[in-house]
């Protein structure tokens, strides 16, 4: 499985190189990855001594999402605990994505020295929004592959001629032997 990583940096006016940083969330212990091509919510919580934490008190927030070689920068306010996060693949590839906030409220205070933020990452396949990615492979996940059709066909094929020979040795002939023989 191929993951998208995301990271921020605060907006620089006076040329100085962008320092980027994670979001290392304490429910997984990582840094913040969205799995490619999966739907879902996810739950970061973030320590406030953290970098990134630091980084969130300065809007916006310069982003970036990578996937292989290529990378998606956007803008990102930092408004209230829940974020949509929007991507686009086709062929196994990142094509667009951003990540925006669900502005419900400002950013919660830090209970016990974390912050906890949701994420609700949505997959479209290719450049449009009617075709959802997670629908896609949800169909395909039934598809079975011709190597294993034929190996079914095999099993079955293996289980018909046992079944059939039991059959016929064991009941059929000793049937047939014992009619034959009262007859004579």
């Amino acid at each position: 499985m191929s993951y998208i990583t995301f990271e921020c940096t605060q907006y620089t006016s006076d040329g100085e190189a962008p320092v980027w940083v994670q979001p290392h969330c304490i429910e997984t212990d990582k840094p913040l990855e969205f799995s490619y091509g999966r739907d879902g919510v996810m739950q970061c919580s973030i320590k406030r001594s953290s970098s990134f934490h630091r980084a969130m008190q300065h809007n916006p927030l310069r982003c970036r999402i990578q996937h292989n070689s290529k990378q998606i920068e956007f803008p990102l306010r930092v408004q209230g605990h829940n974020y949509n996060a929007i991507f686009h693949g086709e062929k196994g590839q990142l094509a667009a994505g951003t990540i925006y906030p669900v502005a419900d409220r400002p950013l919660p205070e830090a209970v016990s020295g974390v912050t906890t933020i949701i994420f609700s990452p949505r997959w479209y396949e290719g450049s449009s929004l009617s075709v959802l990615m997670a629908n896609k492979r949800h169909e395909e996940e039934f598809i079975i592959s011709p190597v294993v059709a034929v190996m079914f066909c095999i099993l079955t094929a293996c289980v018909v001629y046992v079944v059939g020979r039991v059959y016929v040795e064991g009941s059929l002939i000793p049937r047939i032997l014992a009619k034959q023989q009262k007859s004579e």
